[in-house]
């Protein structure tokens, strides 16, 4: 498929352009630089176009099961929440929870924790004394900034 077409399928997604761009460049470099095969390492993973940290992490951890723990903003907040790590950056959050939890869990956790993310410790409109986790996890300290998150 050319550019056009691939980004006809994904025009919804942000950065749908350069998605398509890079969709297109890294199946041109599957087929011909690893004969249609996925690479299975991290460090192939991401030499090719468009693909981060992060999705290397997922790709090793989903399709070949490999021990990952790739953070995407709802870990990223709810490791705050709960005071796992810190917040400053996905990158931190990624070594707390590596350091905190043994490696057979991290491929469970990770979808486990972006479920309940998504569908209970959500971003807009969490009430911390409702959620399962945070109504005993979160700290004062972070319940009060959650509240004045709120009231902005």
């Amino acid at each position: 498929l050319d550019e056009t077409e691939i980004w006809s399928y994904i025009r919804q997604l942000g950065l749908a352009k350069t998605k398509a761009k890079h969709v297109r460049r890294l199946s041109e470099l599957l087929l011909s630089e690893h004969t249609g095969v996925v690479p299975n390492s991290f460090k192939a993973l991401e030499a090719l176009p468009g693909v981060g940290h992060k999705t290397a992490s997922v790709v090793m951890s989903q399709a070949f099961g490999v021990p990952a723990f790739p953070v995407d903003t709802h870990i990223h907040r709810c490791a705050w929440r709960w005071g796992l790590s810190s917040g400053k950056n996905v990158e931190q959050t990624e070594r707390d929870l590596i350091r905190t939890f043994p490696p057979e869990r991290w491929n469970d956790l990770h979808l486990q924790i972006i479920w309940f993310g998504r569908e209970t410790c959500t971003a807009l409109r969490h009430d911390p004394e409702q959620c399962d986790i945070c109504s005993w996890a979160m700290s004062k300290a972070r319940r009060t900034k959650e509240r004045q998150k709120r009231a902005r």
